[in-house]
């Protein structure tokens, strides 16, 4: 396990939720490209784009990864 998390904070509806992530590699303008019919039932997932090294990467949808994951609060 390291030594440090990265978290980055987002914001959804008026609410915050912190993200664990891997590696924060920068910041970018893209242009996201539908995914077609085949992957259109990938929960979480709402598009992808290509990488300016010719990689892809996938775009998630904030909102449904709040869905899956969200856990009720303990009364």
């Amino acid at each position: 396990m390291p030594d440090e998390i990265q978290i980055i904070i987002v914001s959804l509806d008026g609410e915050q939720y912190g993200l664990i992530v891997d590696d924060v590699v920068g910041q970018q303008q893209i242009v996201i490209k539908n995914l077609g019919s085949i992957y259109k039932a990938v929960e979480g997932v709402s598009g992808a784009t290509i990488l300016g090294d010719g990689s892809v990467a996938l775009i998630i949808d904030l909102q449904q990864i709040v869905q899956l994951f969200e856990l009720p609060l303990s009364a």
